[in-house]
């Protein structure tokens, strides 16, 4: 049973005159938007609202700052209760980017609903400012007249909601929330208390209309007869509640604050006994300071309540507060939420607690951005040795994670203790049976020390198997993208200038003993390495081949980063060929394996490989993650940052930003020299030669393409050449002496006549991704306001596209693109 429902004071509440006339014409809208400072009373508002107009369903869902991907799930999950379908589709998207606007829309238009339905986002300040508004007109863009999305913000900041037609958003703001002195008259009436003019002058004066003081002053006025003169908040808070309440209460309420929301059987977790104070009950039996959450049976503190209580938890003794602490991170572990529960308990030393946690991968994937890195680090620095020794299984996790992230030295620290464990385990209380398991768990995490040895790699992976006799551990406890999050295996792979053949045979007889290793993870690996090498000497044929063998191997075995690897190797022969028809269903198979797979980094991996190709076909529009570098660094693994970097780079060599490209290519050389990756070195050399070619520096140019051929040229590597035939073709003519000339300028004449292809082959295949929407949309004779609605941008924005389309497609109106459109070309 809900809290608010046990008895207790719990006045009546009222709805300003002002703020029930607009809430009168509230089911006309799919979007109505809330925005009001903190003690407005904007979650007791709609709740009392929806309460009364017998709402058929209400799904509600708080955020509470924690990170995007998180949130963005929990409001799916929500969502689900609605329409269980479309919230799966939501879910595929990971977050919403302005790329994938229009995949919302279309899932939204596709919604059913039966009844009066209400989608509740409150606290929608915490992601505001990573959620763009127009994601909030993409939700509302269901056309269903019985769903309705309500927002709830804080925000000082009003919201933007240019380009959202007026009829589909009800914005509501601080104003119509205050409450008039009649308001405040007819809300104590409603309470049975009839002030008299002197009174409601002087409370209104101490309110100043605001609800939350108001609702305090009744509660006061319930139990004294007078009101409480105070000067801040936090100073009413104290005197009508919480110096009413019994130490014990308040030492709850200020344990519950460290929590993001929490739940009865959490709450218990604080108490230590299976039932709640009766002080508490009171408290949050009013409702005022409490709301309930169904869907998920949680509890969340109003933020003036949560504000007051973090400010007297600090002066607690440390002792009290580190009690708390520990409860709290308790209570995080009972719900399954493990990584803040780890957080907790790192905080306050609990480190036996921490490393008993059930910990799996999946627990950091979210929260990358979050700083998982650092926390696990932290654990190695704060944790001694015998501690960790004594949890070997959690210490291997960590250990396999952190290489992931990038902390070498921790991992190779993680390394050295549990052999340290196995050289003695008699002292650390180790059976033959547990020692085994582990001299094979730490064969397989020392192979990691040798990456990208693809020889001395596989040496630990054989011996791993002959130990174990199976399997590393479950996959699904840290199973994740095998190529790191990027598209490529040569990238991984390629670790030495004129020996990659020997690599190519390594691999073929080296990844079946992984692959066995880790019960299929990285199938298919070998035949995609071995595709875009051979496309790279510009061999297609064979290539071509390959890459479909890859595919239906990894497939089988749900490798999504091996399926991509693979599909961008096609998408390159398809552009090598001049194969438009080709180019087109490989990108549309990418972006279908980036909305249904199952890999986590699955949509990282799609973004990164249709931006690295399709620039070259003209396309120069990109992800907006991959044009912000400190995105592409939070955002990606450790050894997938490079491959990051030469996207970003490569959008910066379209752009015409030379300067800059030098700079960061400078300065993110020496990471990749350390990893020992050869191709994005030969492009990084290979950019900057252009790019000193263009600042008019020829002796740098031609010493820098002197760098990318010598590390290519020994393995007879000429695709990244091709690729940029025309802006290399000045200095290129310096090196024509050199024996594989010849082979490279052919392929380069090749890939050009394959571009040019492509690009004529659709006649509006230079225009980018959103040109080509408009142009589409137009072509099928919507306006430019249908086209902005549809697009979820401004009527100007449609115009300006217009121009820019007619301009490169030397038209001069819409019936040409309506013909464009009969023939099959858009």
């Amino acid at each position: 049973m809900p809290l608010n429902k046990i008895q207790g004071l719990k006045p009546t509440i009222y709805i300003p005159v002002a703020l029930q006339k607009r809430l009168k014409s509230i089911k006309n809208y799919p979007l109505i938007v809330l925005q009001a400072a903190s003690g407005f009373g904007k979650t007791t508002v709609i709740s009392e609202y929806l309460h009364q107009s017998y709402a058929h369903q209400v799904c509600w869902y708080t955020c509470m700052g924690e990170p995007l991907r998180k949130a963005w799930k929990g409001i799916c999950k929500t969502f689900s209760q609605i329409d269980q379908h479309a919230a799966k589709q939501l879910e595929t998207l990971e977050y919403p980017t302005q790329e994938n606007l229009v995949d919302i829309v279309d899932i939204m238009r596709g919604c059913e609903v039966n009844g009066d339905t209400w989608l509740i986002l409150d606290n929608f300040q915490y992601i505001q400012g990573e959620l763009p508004e127009r994601m909030l007109h993409a939700l509302s863009c269901h056309g269903c007249s019985g769903l309705h999305i309500v927002v709830i913000t804080q925000t000082v900041d009003s919201i933007d909601m240019v380009g959202i037609p007026a009829e589909q958003v009800m914005l509501v703001q601080n104003e119509t929330f205050f409450f008039q002195k009649e308001d405040t008259d007819a809300y104590f009436r409603a309470n049975e208390i009839a002030l008299s003019k002197d009174e409601l002058d002087k409370l209104q004066m101490l309110s100043e209309g605001w609800a939350a003081a108001l609702n305090l002053q009744l509660i006061r006025y319930l139990r004294e007869g007078d009101f409480e003169v105070s000067d801040s908040m936090d100073a009413l808070i104290r005197a009508v509640i919480w110096n009413r309440l019994e130490a014990d209460d308040q030492q709850f309420l200020m344990a519950v604050s460290l929590l993001q929301r929490f739940t009865v059987k959490q709450a218990h977790v604080f108490l230590e006994k299976k039932t709640l104070p009766a002080g508490i009950l009171r408290l949050l039996g009013s409702g005022s300071f409490l709301h309930y959450e169904r869907e998920n049976g949680s509890y969340t503190l109003h933020s003036l309540l949560q504000s007051f209580l973090k400010q007297e938890l600090k002066g607690l003794p440390s002792n009290v507060i580190r009690n708390m602490q520990k409860l709290a991170a308790d209570a995080y572990a009972v719900a399954g939420e493990r990584y803040y529960a780890l957080c907790g308990y790192l905080e306050v030393g609990e480190l036996e607690a921490l490393l008993s946690l059930p910990l799996k991968a999946e627990d950091f994937s979210l929260y990358l951005e979050a700083g998982s890195a650092a926390v696990l680090e932290r654990v190695f620095i704060e944790c001694d040795s015998s501690i960790l020794l004594r949890y070997p299984q959690t210490l291997c996790m960590i250990i396999f994670e952190l290489f992931r992230l990038g902390n070498y030295a921790s991992f190779e620290k993680g390394c050295l203790l549990i052999n340290e464990l196995i050289s003695n385990p008699e002292k650390n209380a180790l059976n033959d049976e547990d020692t085994r398991v582990l001299i094979g768990q730490l064969a397989f995490l020392e192979s990691f020390t040798a990456f990208n040895d693809i020889e001395k790699m596989s040496a630990l992976h054989r011996k791993a198997w002959e130990v174990l006799g199976g399997p590393y551990s479950n996959r699904e406890d840290w199973n994740d993208s095998w190529s790191f999050g990027q598209p490529s295996v040569l990238y991984l792979f390629w670790s030495a200038s004129g020996a990659l053949d020997k690599e190519l045979d390594c691999m073929d007889e080296c990844l079946p003993y992984y692959v066995r290793l880790t019960e299929g993870h990285g199938s298919g690996a070998d035949c995609a390495m071995r595709a875009e090498t051979l496309l790279m000497r510009g061999d297609d044929t064979v290539a071509e081949v390959l890459c479909h063998k890859a595919i239906y191997v990894a497939d089988n075995q749900k490798q999504d980063s091996i399926c991509i690897a693979a599909e961008m190797t096609l998408l390159r022969i398809a552009l090598l060929r001049g194969d438009a028809e080709g180019f087109e269903n490989i990108k549309n198979s990418i972006l279908k394996r980036r909305k249904n797979g199952t890999e986590p980094a699955v949509k990282k991996m799609a973004d990164l490989a249709l931006s690295f190709v399709s620039v070259l076909a003209g396309e120069t529009a990109i992800p907006e993650w991959l044009t912000d570098l400190n995105k592409i660094t939070r955002i990606l693994y450790d050894v997938a940052i490079p491959f990051g970097v030469l996207t970003y780079l490569r959008w910066l060599l379209y752009q015409g930003h030379n300067a800059k490209l030098l700079g960061i290519a400078q300065g993110a050389l020496p990471a990749v020299e350390q990893h020992h990756f050869i191709l994005p070195q030969v492009y990084f050399h290979l950019f900057m030669a252009i790019a000193y070619h263009r600042l008019e520096q020829p002796k740098e140019a031609e010493a820098a393409l002197e760098c990318a051929l010598s590390l290519a040229l020994p393995d007879d590597i000429y695709l990244p050449f091709a690729e940029y035939d025309e802006m290399l073709a000045p200095l290129l003519k310096l090196q024509e002496k050199k024996s594989h000339i010849p082979k490279l300028t052919a392929l380069c004449t090749r890939h050009r006549l394959g571009v040019d292809k492509i690009r004529k082959a659709t006649l509006y295949g230079q225009l980018t991704p959103r040109e080509r929407e408009v142009a589409h949309l137009a072509a099928g004779e919507l306006t430019n306001r249908d086209i902005a609605s549809r697009l979820l941008i401004s009527q100007e924005t449609v115009k300006s596209t217009m121009k820019s389309i007619f301009h490169k497609l030397g038209m001069r109106s819409r019936v040409q693109l309506q013909e464009l459109k009969n023939s099959g070309k858009i």
